[in-house]
Formats: C-alpha cells, structure tokens, sequence
C-alpha cells in the first residue's frame, strides 16, 4: 500500500506549470510508479480563452471537480475522454479543476507540447487512426448504483467496454461505514475528494488519515479496512478494468478481469 498526500508533491518535479503556464498540474501517479496508468490532479484560475490539445500517443480520461467549460458543455461531475483521434479545445468558464488519468502512464517530467506527451508505451487496442473517438458523459448519462456491500452508492463513467483499459467509479459511502476489502486481482487508485476517512494497512497495522487531496495506492497483497465518520467521496481506478456487474466476494474484492500490473502482483 502507499498513501500520496499533496504536502508529498508539492515543490517537487512533480508540481509543475503545464499548457503554456496556464495550468497547475499535481502528479500523483507517474509511470515509475508501476500502476499501469498516470494520475495528476489540475487547476486552472480564471476564464479561459482556449487551450488547442491533441494527445497524439496516449489515451486521457478527465473527472470534473469543479468549474465548468466547453467541449460539450461541462460542468461538474462531468467525464470525458479524449485519444490519439481528437483535436479539440476547451473553453473554460472560471476557475478549474479535474482529475486527468493517462494510459499508457506518462513519465512524471515528460513535456507537454502541440501533440500531448512523448511516446510512453502502447495503446490500448482500438484507439489507432481511424479508431476510437472522444466521448463525453454527463452525470444524468451515468446510472447510481448501490454496492453489493449496501452501504455505498456508485457511478461508473468509465467501464471495459470503452476500450480505454482502465475503468474508473465515484464512489459515495454512508456515514460511519467500515468496509474490509482485499483486491487479490487488481491495482486500486482510490483519490479522495470530499470528506475525511481512515485506510488501515492489515499487513503492517498502520493507520492512516485521509482528508480531501490524498491519495492510497493498493494491490493484490493489501487487506485493508476503509472506513469513515461523516461520509466521503471517492473517485477508484482499477487496473485492470472492471466490467460494472462484479460482486464483491467473502473476501473482500472482484474476480479477474485482466492482467495486474507487474509491478503490483502478488
């Protein structure tokens, strides 16, 4: 398990100004850290005239915080995902901040230029030219779910039938839920947007506290027990993918849907 907190980041190579100056990117995951996928958090002050991008050799999928703008019109709780196909341009009004998830990973100091990143790895299958396009969904498009534990509702933006090899759930627990969990087949990016929570580490007995920002890391050698006073709002990357229909088992955790990165196997 590891635990990403932004007093972390903050001042390091992985704090950096982006889009010609006009963003501030948080890179929590980078390629290095062997998930699978990339994760940065990113702000922007102010109204927005637009900014032309074109991710050339990666897939990036977007969660809206806070803000609005315009590819279609976003708002929060929007989701949209953009690949090699898609020159676009967004026009933002006011102040913005979404959560932006690569794959293949970006390298935490590659540049960002006209085309998006530098090569970092191989697209998922479907995305080449003439493949895939961008695709948006708003919150109405997405449906609530409760978990089979019953205690946490879910909307699932982004499922293994999109092809982009990573699936992506806003999670919302009730107040005062402890969930004992153990992935025995995935890689969980799990980032905390709203309230406050605690992740137990079984294997070591450490505890630790989570407030808005932060961020734990978790695979297949991590029982773990989640729990909360006041409720939270999680956003969970699994790598790989979730189908959507999964169940949890007496254990706490989904069947295979993949491969797990070899980083993070048992």
């Amino acid at each position: 398990m590891r635990v990403i907190q932004p007093a972390d980041i903050a001042g390091t190579h992985r704090d950096r100004m982006v889009a010609d100056g006009k963003a501030h990117a948080m890179c929590c995951l980078a390629e290095e850290d062997g998930c699978g996928f990339s994760f940065s958090t990113l702000m922007i002050d102010g109204d927005s005239t637009g900014y032309p991008l074109h991710y050339r050799n990666h897939i990036e999928a977007n969660m809206i915080l806070e803000g609005s703008g315009e590819a279609k019109p976003l708002g929060p709780g929007a989701f949209y995902c953009v690949g090699p196909n898609d020159r676009y341009r967004l026009e933002l009004a006011g102040p913005w901040k979404v959560v932006s998830f690569f794959n293949p990973a970006i390298d935490e100091g590659a540049p960002h230029g006209p085309d998006g990143f530098p090569e970092s790895g191989d697209l998922p299958a479907g995305w080449e030219p003439g493949g895939r396009t961008m695709f948006v969904r708003q919150p109405g498009d997405i449906e609530e779910k409760m978990l089979s534990t019953g205690f946490s509702s879910v909307r699932r933006p982004l499922l293994s039938a999109d092809g982009t090899g990573l699936s992506l759930s806003d999670l919302r627990t009730t107040p005062g839920e402890k969930i004992d969990l153990w992935y025995r087949n995935h890689c969980e990016a799990n980032y905390l947007v709203e309230g406050s929570a605690e992740v137990w580490d079984k294997a070591t007995d450490e505890r630790h506290a989570l407030t808005p920002g932060d961020m734990f890391v978790i695979g297949p050698r991590d029982k773990h027990r989640v729990s909360n006073t006041n409720g939270v709002r999680f956003l969970s990357i699994f790598n790989p993918p979730i189908k959507g229909d999964e169940r949890y088992d007496d254990k706490g955790g989904y069947p295979p849907t993949g491969d797990v990165p070899e980083a993070w196997q048992a």
